[in-house]
This record gives structure tokens, sequence and C-alpha cells, in this order.
């Protein structure tokens, strides 16, 4: 199965690597994609490549270094503002954590809550649960599982990828 029909994923980061690596794994532990992360940027900027083409990016985010709220942008392919599919932000205070993704016109698209020990989010799109995320402990590292609506279509999985990435992206610098 390739990674844009995929609609159950497992995430996992990769330990010992120059540059920050999200393998992204069907429920079968094959490698269907992978999150890389620039060696040298002002902010992170992870793109999402295909395991069968890491020369063209499927999804490219970029943080938005100086925020009041964590702010990430999402673009389709490479980073060009032609491509602003949108902007993912974080509640400024909140128990639980709670996030939303907006498209360019600032339209609130999705929305996500957490746990409050940040274990467990539910993706919402028009109050409708779209995708469901957990974290699973392992040895050595975490893995986070996602089930996505297998009626949700590709590109809106690829960005719900996207968010997960963050969201762990988000809990390692809280730490």
């Amino acid at each position: 199965m390739s990674l844009q029909k995929a609609r159950e994923f497992l995430m996992q980061e990769k330990l010992f690597s120059i540059k920050d690596k999200i393998r992204v794994l069907d429920i079968n532990k094959q490698d269907l994609g992978v999150f890389i992360s620039k060696l040298i940027s002002i902010g992170k900027n992870y793109r999402l490549y295909d395991i069968n083409d890491q020369e063209n990016p499927i999804l490219t985010i970029k943080e938005k270094v100086i925020s009041i709220r964590s702010t990430y942008s999402f673009f389709k392919g490479a980073k060009d503002d032609e491509n602003l599919i949108g902007k993912l932000k974080a509640k400024l205070v909140s128990i639980k954590p709670k996030y939303w993704f907006e498209d360019p016109e600032g339209n609130k698209l999705f929305t996500m809550k957490g746990s409050i020990w940040k274990l467990k989010y539910t993706i919402f799109l028009e109050d409708k649960a779209v995708a469901e995320i957990s974290k699973k402990f392992f040895k050595i590292r975490d893995t986070y599982g996602i089930r996505i609506d297998p009626n949700l279509d590709d590109d809106s999985a690829m960005l719900i990828l996207g968010i997960v990435a963050m969201l762990q992206h988000e809990k390692e610098e809280r730490k």
C-alpha cells in the first residue's frame, strides 16, 4: 500500500540521526514514508517523503520562530507561498493541549484535543472525529499509532500525518 492511500499508521522518531527523522510505517511495520528535517534552518523545517520517492516532498512544514503561540505553516510539496495549505496553531492557555488547523484565509478546518499527559489526541473536522492518535511505549522510543477515517481524502490524510509530527515535535520541545 502507498503512503497516500493508507489510513492506519505508526510513526517512530529515528534515534541516532544527524537530521531529525520520523519514520511513517503501516500497521505491519513496513516503511511507507519519512519526515526529514533540514540540517540547518531557523526553526524546524520538516518534509514528508514517500519511501519510494525521496526527491519530491509530499508536504513541507515550517515552524514560525517568533510567535506568541506555536505556529507551523504547511505547504503542499515544496515550500512555496503558492502551495500554502494552512497553519497549525496552539491554544495559548489550556490544561489539556488544544490545537487547530486553519486555511490561508483563517477558517478553522481541523481541531485537535489531547489528554492531559499528551498520550492521546482526537482530530475533528466540523465536529466529527476523523482521526485518533495514541502514543504507545516501546523499549527505546515512543511510537504513535494513527487511525484516520477511511473516507477522508488523500491530501487531508497527509495533512493529519504532518499534524501528528508537529504534535510530537511540540512534546519534545517542552521536555
